[in-house]
C-alpha cells in the first residue's frame, strides 16, 4: 500500500537555500518535491519573496520563478482576516502570512530556516509542525 506524500508548506528561506545549495538539507527537500516524496506547497507571497531575493543566490528572477512554478503547488495569498488571526502568536507580524498560508494549505509541516521568528514559536502552533529542513528529513526518513 502506497503512503500519501506529506504536505509541506515551504518558507522562502528553504526554497532559496535549496536552490543555492542542492546538496544540503534544503536542496534534498526540493528534490523530494520534484520526485513527489513530499507535496511542496508555497504561496504567491512566498513566490514573490523568492523572486525578489533571487540575486542573493546568484540566480535570475526567471530561473527562480520557473523552478518554483514547475515543482510547487501554489496558493493564492491568504485573506487579511486569516493573516490577522496569527498576530498574537508571531514575534514578527510579517510572518503572519506564512502561518495563515500553512493553515490554508492543510499541511502537516511548515519548513523554515527562520529560527528567530518561526522555529522559536513551534510550541505555540498545533495545526501543523514547524520544523527545520533537518528535522523534516529525519521525520520523513523515520516513516
Amino acid at each position: 500500500m502506497k503512503r500519501t506524500a506529506p504536505k509541506v508548506f515551504f518558507n522562502a528561506s528553504v526554497i532559496l537555500a535549496g536552490i543555492r545549495n542542492p546538496h544540503g538539507g534544503s536542496g534534498k527537500l526540493l528534490e523530494w518535491v520534484r520526485d513527489k516524496t513530499i507535496l511542496g506547497i508555497a504561496s504567491e507571497i512566498i513566490l514573490d519573496e523568492s523572486i525578489r531575493r533571487s540575486n542573493k543566490i546568484g540566480k535570475t528572477q526567471n530561473e527562480v520563478e520557473t523552478l518554483i512554478k514547475n515543482i510547487f503547488s501554489l496558493l493564492s495569498a491568504p485573506s487579511s482576516k486569516e493573516v490577522e488571526r496569527w498576530k498574537n502568536i508571531v514575534l514578527d507580524y510579517g510572518d503572519c502570512h506564512v502561518l495563515a498560508s500553512s493553515k490554508q494549505s492543510q499541511c502537516s509541516y511548515l519548513v523554515t530556516l527562520d529560527r528567530k521568528h518561526l522555529l522559536s514559536i513551534s510550541q505555540k502552533v498545533v495545526l501543523f509542525k514547524i520544523v527545520s529542513p533537518k528535522e523534516l528529513i529525519e521525520l520523513i526518513e523515520k516513516k
